[in-house]
């Protein structure tokens, strides 16, 4: 028997959403509390929370004018990322089971597995599909920190793009704190936090003039140790 066999290739698109909690529209945001049946007191009080709100910079003892937030949900606030979800909830409704969907914040991450040439058309209209919602809901896409892994051990020739500027396709990149590799390995990620680990003990060893055991173990604690041991049921599940 005679056929083809293409490559099973899992692409990972990491998107990134410019300056998403200051950008997002407050009467699209209502319209969508809306949509979602909150209404009443509710909604009235929900605007009243974001509109006619001031803000000023200050340096030193300089403080700037006022000026009024068009847009935005409160950072700092206990509402704000709770209203900035909700603005961004319905995105994973462009998606289905061919093209995954994953939302953390502002970030996005969109898993394909590409096992036929036609499957990066495919992955190209999904990300159609992102330009046109990030486009009618006002939220600008960062396309320099957007790019493309492609999990596997073979590589393809796939050109993306995102809103008609070109993905980059990357080898490793850093996903909230891991760094994470096209082969799934963690070992540049173990290597980089051993080395920052290294110098910041080295650095308490150099800035602390005690040598006190417990000081120096307390010290350790608090400020290597968090290197070492952080995310590590991802890259050290057992």
């Amino acid at each position: 028997m005679i056929g083809l066999l293409y490559w099973m290739v899992v692409a990972v698109l990491l998107q990134h959403i410019a300056k998403a909690f200051d950008s997002v529209s407050h009467p699209k945001l209502l319209h969508k509390l809306h949509s979602y049946d909150i209404a009443g007191n509710a909604l009235a009080w929900i605007k009243s929370f974001l509109t006619e709100r001031k803000q000023c910079t200050r340096v030193g003892n300089s403080v700037s004018d006022y000026e009024y937030l068009i847009s935005g949900v409160v950072q700092g606030s206990c509402l704000g990322p709770l209203l900035f979800v909700i603005y961004i909830n319905d995105i994973a409704e462009l998606f289905n089971q061919q093209c995954v969907c994953k939302l953390y914040a502002d970030d996005l991450k969109l898993y394909m597995c590409m096992n036929l040439p036609s499957f990066a058309s495919d992955f190209q209209y999904y990300l159609d599909k992102l330009t046109l919602w990030s486009n009618t809901w006002q939220l600008n896409i960062s396309h320099k920190k957007c790019s493309v892994m492609q999990v596997g051990s073979h590589k393809t020739n796939y050109a993306l793009s995102l809103a008609s500027n070109p993905l980059c396709d990357v080898n490793a990149v850093k996903d909230l704190g891991v760094l994470i590799d096209r082969s799934l390995k963690f070992d540049n990620h173990i290597r980089d936090i051993v080395t920052r680990a290294c110098t910041r003990a080295n650095l308490i060893h150099k800035c602390f003039r005690s040598r006190d055991t417990s000081t120096l173990v307390r010290a350790y604690i608090t400020y290597v140790r968090p290197l070492l041991e952080y995310a590590s049921s991802v890259w050290s599940p057992h």
